[in-house]
């Protein structure tokens, strides 16, 4: 097992979330793959690529520890670039379902090539514009989550993801928050931002007046390892 390896699985048993030796296996592989198709194609940022696994498979593993997704849910990825952060959810949660989608073709032809290498049969891959699928009946409201990495703003996140989001029933309470973990009862769009979000914040709610959002500490055990780490879930109820 590599440091790497054992750094990962350390820290996310601290938050409750097992990792088995094949999950690490295909986190490692996939690791490998980025690196090679970023040598190519500007996947993640070229000085990142010695803190992948601080910045990127770490940050991603983090919806994990503060969000419990329900089993068989259908996640979108929207803006996923390098296939981040579906790809290491999809690799942890194999009994959901995930729709990578970018708009740069060589970028959706890279992460196509990491998921059949990786063998991720819970991973669909999908090129275009989300304007425009939203609007097509096999992608518009059939998603119990949307999710994006430094995307956007997030008034652009809500007006992207809302035509994806499922319908949610008005009887549903949101979430059940819990010291460690936010059980999802609704659609939502989640969001992890740093900074000061009330400019971007209050933009998007004078823009979307009917959304309702909500904003938790990403903070965990292990998080101090993150250098100015001072970043936010932000989750957002569309309808």
């Amino acid at each position: 097992m590599t440091q790497n390896e054992i750094w990962l699985r350390t820290i996310a048993q601290k938050n409750n979330l097992p990792i088995t030796d094949i999950e690490l296996s295909r986190l490692t592989q996939y690791c490998v793959l980025l690196e090679r198709w970023n040598k190519s194609i500007n996947l993640i940022s070229r000085r990142d690529e010695e803190n992948l696994w601080r910045n990127h498979i770490l940050m991603s593993l983090v919806f994990l520890f503060r969000i419990e997704f329900p089993s068989e849910a259908k996640i979108l990825d929207l803006g996923t670039g390098g296939g981040l952060p579906g790809i290491p959810l999809s690799i942890m949660r194999r009994d959901i379902e995930f729709v990578l989608v970018d708009s740069i073709r060589k970028k959706t032809t890279a992460v196509e090539d990491m998921v059949e290498a990786l063998g991720l049969p819970n991973v669909k891959v999908v090129c275009g514009r989300a304007e425009e699928l939203s609007q097509l009946s096999i992608f518009g409201h059939t998603f119990d989550a949307v999710i994006a990495r430094a995307v956007s703003s997030l008034d652009n996140l809500v007006a992207w993801a809302a035509p994806f989001l499922k319908i949610g029933e008005a009887s549903k309470k949101f979430v059940v928050s819990t010291p460690q973990r936010i059980v999802l009862t609704r659609p939502v769009l989640i969001s992890i931002k740093g900074g000061d979000l009330s400019v971007e914040n209050d933009r998007a709610r004078k823009r979307f007046p009917h959304i309702t959002l909500h904003s938790f500490d990403v903070t965990f055990n292990g998080s101090e390892v993150l250098d100015n780490f001072e970043k936010k879930i932000i989750l957002v109820e569309t309808n």
